[in-house]
């Protein structure tokens, strides 16, 4: 999310210098008009990915109005990706595979992506700041470990709110072996924040964490509300697979964004219902986030 700052400044013009009592006349009208960022992949109706598509062909509509789209960015505009890596006890086993499959998305990606790599267990840790520098990552890669429980809510809620502030196209990329044991915030804040900022979340559950309904149920509200996509694994073998596929997804992301009408930035209330259509493909199939809280 982005916020357009409009200071309008009324003043009294005198040809001479200003005096201290005129100058306390000056008044100040600030509005803040917050943009809402949709991430959308287009498919057509065999599922395939709809690349090549303008900003003339989408419309978005919030609660039953079309929206006017300010800002949009293509599936081949350069990305910011958050990898956000669980290193708690649990992942003893399957760690050395999530290596492996990072170390193949960084080849993956495009060369004009920026990464960060960000491991949790009782606490958020930046690996690797956001950089293009495939070289440096693999270094820091190599050398984590598996110790420590689980704060896996705290670090996500932490993090989505640092990567709203980057510009551009942006996602986050959660992998995680166990259930939440060690978060201050609670579940429902901590997915209220995320959904909040809006950035699309890929979640890959696997191991303990399946064995907790509740979670999954959660990350799964979390990339479908956001725009990403929710995976469970049962071996560590198809980590590298499903990192690819979720490579592929991003390089088909769209980035619209429009300006809501300024009573729905002042109020602040209430879930507010986002549709994104594609009128110019009859046949297309959107997946974007459902809505925003004001």
């Amino acid at each position: 999310m982005r916020y357009l700052k409009i200071c309008l400044c009324l003043l009294l013009f005198y040809p001479t210098s200003f005096s201290a009592d005129e100058k306390s006349e000056v008044k100040t009208l600030r509005i803040d008009v917050r943009m809402v960022e949709v991430y959308a992949s287009v498919f057509d109706r065999g599922g395939k990915y709809l690349p090549g598509l303008r900003l003339s062909d989408f419309r978005i509509v919030e609660n039953g109005a079309v929206q006017s789209i300010s800002s949009f960015e293509s599936s081949s505009a350069a990305l910011t990706l958050a990898l956000l890596v669980d290193t708690t006890g649990s992942m003893l086993k399957p760690l050395p595979h999530v290596k492996n499959a990072v170390a193949d998305l960084l080849g993956q990606i495009n060369p004009k992506d920026r990464f960060g790599l960000f491991a949790f267990n009782n606490k958020l840790q930046v690996v690797v700041p956001f950089t293009k520098d495939r070289r440096v990552a693999l270094r820091s890669l190599f050398r984590l470990r598996a110790t420590g429980s689980t704060a896996l809510f705290d670090s996500l809620a932490q993090l989505a709110p640092h990567l709203a502030r980057i510009t551009g196209k942006k996602a986050i990329l959660l992998f995680t072996d166990g259930e939440d044991t060690s978060s201050v915030l609670s579940m429902e804040d901590s997915v209220r924040t995320i959904k909040r900022v809006g950035i699309p979340v890929y979640t890959v559950s696997q191991g303990l964490a399946l064995d907790s309904k509740l979670l999954l149920e959660r990350l799964s509200e979390i990339s479908k509300a956001t725009g990403g996509v929710a995976f469970t694994i049962r071996n560590p073998e198809e980590i590298g697979e499903v990192f690819s596929a979720i490579v592929e997804d991003l390089k088909h992301l769209y980035l619209l964004g429009y300006y809501p009408p300024a009573t729905i930035n002042s109020n602040r209330q209430g879930w507010r219902r986002i549709q994104v259509l594609v009128p110019s493909h009859k046949n297309s199939q959107v997946r974007a986030k459902e809505g925003y809280l004001p």
